[in-house]
This record gives C-alpha cells, structure tokens and sequence, in this order.
C-alpha cells in the first residue's frame, strides 16, 4: 500500500466500489478500528484537524492504520494547505485516502504525488456513453446485457452511476453465471420509480406551490432522474387532479368523484383532498405547461431538457410563462 490515495471525479459507483474495497482489506487486516473515518456527516466537510492529529499518532493494535476523509472538495484553503504539508509525513505504517466528489483540489493532488501516493479519478460517463457503460459493468458481472436493455434501464432508473450498479448487481443475481438479460427481463425485474417522483412533482404543482416545485424538480435533475417519464408521470397524475376539481366544482360529492378515479382508493382520497379548492382552470393551464415540456424535449426548443423542466414546472405551478 502507497502512503496516500487521492480518488476523485462523479462516476458515483466506482468511487462507492473503491472504498468498499478499502474498508475490507483495512478490516481484513486489522479489524474494525484499523479505518478511522473523518468524513464529515450531513454535508459537512472532513474534519481536517482530525486527519492531521491522527497521521503521526501510533497504534497498538492495527499493523497499519487507514486514514478516510470523504468529501475533500468541500475544505476550505486553509484546510487544504494544512492536510498537503502533514502529507510530506505520512509514518510508514499509515494510509492516508482521500475522496473527492468532483475535482480534487489540486495542491492535496501535488502533495499526494510528492509523497508517493497515486491519484486516480472515475470520469462517469456522459449520456451517450452510458449505456455502453452499463453492458461493459454487466459483463464485469458475468452476464450479458443487451444495449437495448441497458437503454431501458436508464429510461426506468435515471442517469446516476450508483443506482445503475446497484441494479446491475442485482440483475447479475438473478440471471446467474453467462446469464442473459434482455428488455422483458429488466422491466419484469426492475422497480420503474419514475411515476412515483413524478408524482411527488405533481403533487407539489397542485398546492399551487411554485417554490416546492421548482425544489423538487432540482432535486430529480440531480438524481438524474429521465424526464421523459417524469413528464407522462406528472401528465397522468395532473389529468387525474384535473378531473377531480372539475368533479368538485361541478357539486359531485367527494365520495363519489374518488371511486370515478381509476386508482387505489387511498391515493383517490388523497388527491380528491389535495385538489380541494384549487380552481380547475389552473389545472388545465399546468397539463399544458407539461405538455409543452414533452414538446421542448422532444427538439422543440433550444432548451437543455433540465432547464425545460425547471421552465415547465416553474410555470405549471403559477409562475410567468418562459420567453
């Protein structure tokens, strides 16, 4: 083992498998206590002065002592100063790693180098190159993905790096060694979650709260959800909204209008709820704002799909009409 490691870069899956391998040879070697972990929780950021306490510390137990912090982008430059010069002396029985989640501050990448560590950064792949990458990981795995499998994949689960492997795994399971994976199989054994954050997003146009909205909808690009789905979801559970209020406000009794709705009766009652008061026109003025998105991603617009979203639901929640 070199005395440090810089791993760094936003395919989300390798860095995970990376540092599932880290914790299991540092427990192989020297049990639980031989990782001492000083990655910060809740988005905060590694606690600096810790790693450096630790590094000329001594161990009565461990052979070697693995020093984590995860997370390193977030440290200030008085952080990053301080970790590179304690990194030009690193006890040859220490194993300084370092993550960052994105690009690595580049003096801890010189100061990794000078003291004979390696830095490695996992590029995740771009749009294009995802599904290439999913059949290679599947083949890693011992089985055989189709591309058009791996196109439905990520149209069901979204572009993040770290959910498609999880999925991948999972797969591998169950079709076993040289197995086969075809479209039926992934959407017979994959969960389509889409609808539901769809859902979510629907949910928060109808209390007419723009602000929420616009939230959700940040939140999804970043999970890298597909918005194609989003969109058939969000239209689906909009319609269903629409018809709802029109029912109230042409004085049908809520009871009634939840058994006309072709859904759970416990999801009817809740959106029958949820549309209590909201006027019906605002309604069908939010299915167009989506349909228009379903246009914009479809070419109609000069639009990245992420910025129409945000655009589309902005403006189906209440806001002012894109220019």
């Amino acid at each position: 083992m070199r005395p440090a490691y810089l791993f760094a870069g936003d395919d989300a899956a390798k860095l995970a498998a990376t540092l599932s391998r880290l914790r299991a040879r540092a427990a192989g070697e020297g049990g639980p206590g031989a990782l001492e972990d000083f990655s910060g929780t809740g988005g905060a950021a590694p606690d600096a002065d810790g790693l450096i306490g630790a590094i000329p510390a001594l161990s009565l137990t461990a052979e070697r002592r693995y020093l984590l912090a995860d997370g390193i982008e977030g440290w200030k430059k008085a952080d990053v100063e301080a970790v590179a010069a304690a990194l030009g002396a690193v006890p040859a029985d220490v194993t300084v790693v370092l993550v960052a989640r994105g690009k690595a501050p580049k003096p801890l990448a010189d100061a990794v180098g000078r003291a004979g560590g390696e830095v490695r950064t996992f590029a995740a792949p771009g749009k294009r190159d995802l599904p290439g990458w999913l059949v290679a990981g599947a083949r890693e795995r011992g089985i055989a993905l189709a591309p058009q499998a791996a196109r439905a994949l990520i149209a069901r689960l979204g572009s993040s790096t770290a959910r498609l492997a999880v999925e991948l795994d999972r797969l591998a399971t169950w079709a076993g060694a040289d197995g086969e994976v075809g479209v039926a199989d992934v959407e017979r054994m994959t969960a389509d979650t889409s609808e539901v954050r769809a859902w979510t997003l629907a949910d928060a146009i109808v209390a007419r709260d723009r602000e929420r909205t616009v939230a959700v909808a940040e939140e999804l690009i970043a999970q890298g959800e597909p918005i194609p789905a989003l969109v058939g979801g969000m239209a689906k559970r909009l319609r269903g909204a629409y018809e709802a209020a029109s029912a109230i406000a042409a004085g049908v009794p809520a009871a009634e209008v939840e058994k006309k709705l072709a859904m759970h009766p416990y999801a009817a009652k809740m959106l029958v709820r949820s549309v209590q008061g909201v006027d019906a026109a605002e309604l069908s003025a939010a299915i167009g704002a989506v349909a228009d998105l379903e246009w914009w991603t479809r070419g109609g617009s000069d639009y990245d799909d992420e910025v129409a979203l945000t655009l589309a639901v902005s403006r189906a929640a209440g806001g002012a009409a894109a220019g």
